[in-house]
């Protein structure tokens, strides 16, 4: 799998290791609003899901 880091959408940075992108995200999170991290199957390019630190999780 490959990750990016996104903003609306759009790729801003990768691939990364998820290590990586994880630390990039909490890296850049201060300056952008809205950044997620898409992961992104490396065969077929499709996106297979989304790390989204902003949002909550229900209980």
């Amino acid at each position: 799998m490959h990750y990016y880091i996104s903003y609306k959408g759009r790729r801003l940075k990768g691939p990364l290791t998820r290590e990586d992108a994880i630390k990039e995200l909490f890296e850049l999170k201060r300056t952008f609003k809205g950044l997620t991290i898409v992961i992104v199957d490396e065969q077929t390019g499709k996106i297979k899901g989304e790390i989204n630190p902003g949002r909550k999780r229900r209980k």
